[in-house]
């Protein structure tokens, strides 16, 4: 059995170490390792912690994090209920700083500004899901809207919901934007077949779309940019 942190030297555990070096010394383990305090069911918090890192069976390290459902962590020997809550804590917060400096830079005039943030967004969706933004006659964004979930590989894009909001919050313009958790972007025939039905309708409303971006693994495919939408 490994070591107990008790019987680590002081200069080696990672709270103290932490304080005498910094914050930033520590391994991604002994991160882990001062969030979770300490060990259980025998192990030191540093045996807990790499359980952790090692717990997806594809996505290894810090970015499994992002993968891991409560059921995940509880399942390690020595995670309960409130060591879970604050790993998942940990890794929303992560995510929502990264989202929130993205966020305050987009351009909506720039599909790859908007991209780069979804991208973010959605990269450990295994569903697709598909948002609206809803703008101003000035392109300033109103209201940024989950408009639906899908399944693996299919997202429910409905004409009548995406103008019933674009109505009640009276935007000019709209962007829809949607993954696929395939990690391609390329646009299906019912992608591009539901993008030409949302153009029509708005053309009638006066509410234009701007654009219909999809997102993959660090990839994007904009239908403005491919002249589907003029």
């Amino acid at each position: 059995m490994n070591n107990l942190i008790k019987d680590i030297a002081d200069c080696e555990r990672p709270y103290e170490k932490a304080l005498a070096l910094g914050i930033e010394v520590l391994t991604d383990a002994e991160l882990i390792a001062v969030i979770l305090r300490n060990g259980g069911g025998g192990q030191s918090s540093i045996d807990l912690a790499n359980h952790v890192l090692n717990a997806h069976p594809v996505h290894k390290g810090l970015s499994g994090l992002n993968f891991l459902e409560r059921k995940d962590l509880t399942d390690i020997k020595g995670i309960g209920n409130t060591k879970a809550t604050e790993l998942l804590a940990i890794g929303e917060l992560a995510k929502r700083m990264n989202l929130r400096r993205l966020k305050e830079d987009i351009i909506f005039s720039n599909p790859s500004s908007i991209a780069d943030y979804y991208m973010e967004k959605c990269k450990y969706f295994t569903k697709e899901k598909t948002y609206i933004m809803l703008l101003s006659c000035s392109h300033m964004l109103i209201k940024e809207l989950l408009l639906s979930e899908g399944t693996v590989n299919s997202a429910i894009l409905s004409p009548r919901e995406i103008f019933i909001e674009a109505l009640k919050y009276q935007a000019v313009f709209i962007i829809m934007v949607h993954n696929h958790p395939s990690g391609c972007p390329e646009p299906s025939a019912a992608d591009i077949d539901a993008t030409k039905r949302i153009m029509s309708a708005g053309e009638l409303l006066g509410i234009h779309l701007s654009d219909h971006i999809i997102v993959g693994n660090d990839r994007y495919v904009s239908l403005l940019e491919r002249g589907i939408i003029k």
